[in-house]
């Protein structure tokens, strides 16, 4: 008699991803007053596109994830890895061939994915494109959303209280492209990462974003000097809209918590693309440019912080940047 071999075990096969052309990113943190309106915006911005969501959450305690519907791929972290880290996992996770950076306090206008993915498929060769932000009343956030890549002099204007005092100076109006028509389509050098569309074989081409600007503010900077190096262009597309209503992370944080994050990745800026004699004339303007902020902020001028508060918040940076932040810039993970 012979007896018949087992069966081999199953094996069990994971699902073969379905193509999609989009995939959209959204790093939350504390997000439950923005996330809801956001996804929601999201299919009417995709007419005619197939695409797909990722959301990777940095260990939200607030409501966030309840406002986040069942067919979204939600990553889940123990910890607040910050803006870089969870776009780079979540995009491990993604499979399309566009890729879209979505702030969670952004609301898409109907048709703006559209008409970024058309944009981009109609111009092989440009590597990114953005939509123009408006704030909640509807008006331009040109200069915050649009720069040229900054310079020494530019953050100087910006470090030295020059935009504040002289707001119509010739650097700040260059570097904030006040010059700029934007009636139509026009290459940019530095766009805000809250809405930004990039093709994912240049997204692989250039690299991850630097997780060593954590836990935000600068990857975006570098990430957009790593594409001009490679000779890629980006693009404003004004007929592409989004409303931006800002603060999804500057509610969660104090003043000197932001200046220290800031200015610190400032100076990580800097160490990666200014020559040794920029970054130590940098060094010596943030330290200069804090000890005006805390005579401002003695004197009165503490933009709604508390006149102290401001003064410890500036008079901490100024004290790292004497210590050049004790020179650390730790690897790249």
């Amino acid at each position: 008699m012979i007896v018949p071999e087992p069966a081999p075990p199953r094996v069990a096969l994971r699902p073969v991803p379905q193509p999609v052309d989009l995939s959209i990113l959204i790093v939350t943190w504390n997000s439950e007053r923005w996330i809801e309106r956001c996804l929601r915006s999201i299919d009417a911005a995709c007419n005619g596109i197939a695409y797909e969501v990722v959301v990777y959450d940095n260990a939200s305690t607030d409501a966030t994830l309840v406002h986040i519907a069942d067919d979204v791929h939600v990553i889940r972290a123990n910890a607040n890895d910050g803006f870089a880290a969870g776009t780079n996992r979540a995009l491990a996770q993604s499979h399309g061939r566009y890729v879209f950076f979505l702030n969670p306090d952004c609301e898409l206008a109907p048709n703006a994915l559209t008409l970024l993915i058309n944009f981009l498929d109609q111009n092989p060769h440009v590597a990114a494109a953005t939509p123009l932000l408006q704030d909640e009343s509807g008006d331009s956030q040109r200069e915050f959303q649009l720069r040229r890549l900054p310079t020494l002099g530019s953050l100087a204007a910006e470090i030295l209280l020059a935009d504040k005092l002289f707001p119509h100076n010739r650097t700040t109006a260059r570097y904030r492209y006040r010059d700029a028509d934007l009636t139509h389509p026009i290459r940019v050098e530095q766009p805000a990462a809250a809405a930004f569309l990039i093709r994912r074989e240049v997204f692989d081409e250039i690299g991850p974003l630097d997780e060593r600007f954590e836990p935000a503010w600068f990857e975006d900077v570098d990430f957009c000097r790593r594409l001009a190096a490679a000779g890629k262009e980006i693009f404003a597309v004004p007929a592409a809209r989004a409303r931006h209503f800002g603060g999804a992370s500057l509610e969660h944080v104090g003043l000197q918590r932001f200046t220290d994050v800031w200015y610190r990745n400032m100076w990580r800026y800097a160490q990666k693309w200014f020559t040794p004699g920029e970054r130590e004339a940098l060094r010596w303007m943030i330290i200069a440019g804090m000890l005006l902020r805390c005579a401002a902020s003695v004197a009165g001028f503490a933009n709604g912080n508390g006149r102290w508060p401001s003064v410890r918040a500036y008079a901490n940076v100024a004290k790292k940047a004497f210590r050049r932040w004790d020179d650390s810039l730790p690897s790249s993970s």
